[in-house]
């Protein structure tokens, strides 16, 4: 009696298993990008619902609208590219996506703390300030190498003619 349970169960056991590749298969796949992203970027979400007509982004958790109507990329790809707020706090988030067939899914995103000012550097192409005292010893270094650098040479040629 328990063998017939055991292949009983046996049997069921397989035929869960052969379906689930037919149901994962059919499963909304979600990306993001840029991930990880920063506030102020602007933020890509995308969703493949199979047999789906339209598909909605929930985002308030990164404090955005409740309801984002995603593009209709064709074959069942969606995306939407939204802002996210300069106040959205560094963290991991899982805002949900609906999809007209009746599947949802979450999608993970992590957002980074971005530095407030980035450093002054470089010859005022990224820097505020121009012409500062960093410049000057800059020109003076060059300098001093390419006086280096002539010196040599000229020691060089004169030292073959000896």
């Amino acid at each position: 009696m328990h063998v017939r349970h055991a292949a009983a169960a046996a049997c069921l056991g397989f035929a869960l298993i052969g379906g689930a590749p037919a149901a994962l298969a059919s499963m909304p796949t979600t990306n993001v990008t840029p991930n990880p992203t920063a506030p102020g970027t602007s933020t890509t979400f995308g969703v493949v619902c199979p047999g789906a007509s339209s598909a909605t982004l929930f985002g308030t958790t990164l404090s955005l609208p409740e309801q984002i109507p995603m593009e209709n990329t064709g074959q069942g790809t969606f995306v939407a590219t939204v802002t996210l707020p300069t106040g959205v706090e560094p963290g991991t988030y899982h805002p949900d996506i609906d999809c007209s067939n009746g599947q949802s899914t979450t999608v993970t995103v992590r957002v980074n703390a971005v530095p407030a000012q980035a450093p002054q550097t470089g010859d005022g192409t990224t820097s505020t300030s121009t012409n500062a005292t960093l410049t000057d010893i800059g020109f003076g270094i060059l300098g001093l190498g390419a006086a280096g650098g002539a010196f040599l040479l000229g020691r060089r040629r004169l030292g073959r003619r000896a």
